[in-house]
């Protein structure tokens, strides 16, 4: 299993449709930065990270910075800080997109 860190909107790059296409479906992804916005509720990312099989997490610190109601993100769990660490520290592969 391999943890992916999305970071660039996907409105600006195709960071985020390449890294659903192309990894496992046992990977768990991480949005962080302007990537975040991809997981608010109703929103055109929304569906696809809903069903794309994955397990999605959001740091929350990034959804706050951009100004975007926790409760917003539903397609995703929030994690902080702690939580990203010990994403990384469970996962001895990891990729950036």
């Amino acid at each position: 299993m391999m943890l992916h860190t999305v970071s660039s909107s996907p409105f600006s790059s195709s960071s985020l449709s390449n890294c659903l296409r192309y990894s496992d479906v046992n990977s768990e992804i991480l949005l962080i930065e302007d990537a975040v916005i991809a997981a608010i509720d109703s929103g055109q990312w929304q569906q696809t990270l809903t069903s794309c099989g994955r397990r999605i997490y959001v740091l929350r610190e990034d959804v706050v910075a951009r100004g975007i109601n926790e409760e917003n993100i539903k397609s995703a769990e929030l994690v902080d800080i702690k939580g990203f660490v010990s994403l990384t520290e469970r996962h001895v592969t990891q990729m950036k997109w």
